[in-house]
């Protein structure tokens, strides 16, 4: 598990031969670019690049490209909004609406409603006795918490 954890960590963002391509948008430092994401709390993701690159971001599948705005021009292959050349020191920010939705769901008899904001359960309804769980409502605003830290980027990636 931990070696997937690993391999899902790794490929959030990739570099290969001058491009940047962004695939999960979970925050991530990198030797080319720090990601910030503002999800599930709103749809905003800062892209820091910090070397020249062409640059990609795959959009969450719930959201509709026509319904992304971004600081710099963008057009769509496939799910991945195409920035184009981006350069050391610029910061790109791609933002887009955040849904919520609610899904009533049956398991072993038990009625479940779920409420999803983005990709993220936030609550669940009944949340359980002995261990409530997705009690999230600090995830349904739309200021995401932010706090200073400093990132650390190895010099090379591990090979599994």
């Amino acid at each position: 598990m931990a070696r997937a954890l690993y391999y899902v960590w790794n490929n959030i963002i990739g570099y290969h031969d001058g491009e940047l391509r962004v695939n999960l948008l979970l925050n991530r430092a990198s030797a080319w670019a720090d990601i910030e994401s503002h999800l599930p709390y709103s749809g905003r993701v800062d892209i820091k690049v910090k070397e020249d690159c062409r640059l990609s971001v795959r959009i969450p599948e719930w959201v509709a490209p026509e319904d992304c705005e971004c600081t710099h021009d963008i057009t769509f292959d496939a799910r991945y909004a195409v920035v184009g050349v981006v350069h050391s020191g610029e910061t790109v920010t791609l933002t887009f609406p955040v849904i919520e939705t609610t899904h009533k769901l049956t398991i072993q008899k038990q009625a479940y409603t779920i409420i999803r904001r983005g990709n993220d359960v936030v609550h669940i309804d009944p949340p359980g006795e002995n261990c409530p769980l997705y009690q999230r409502e600090h995830m349904r605003t739309d200021e995401a918490p932010q706090r200073k830290v400093t990132r650390f980027v190895a010099d090379q990636n591990v090979a599994w």
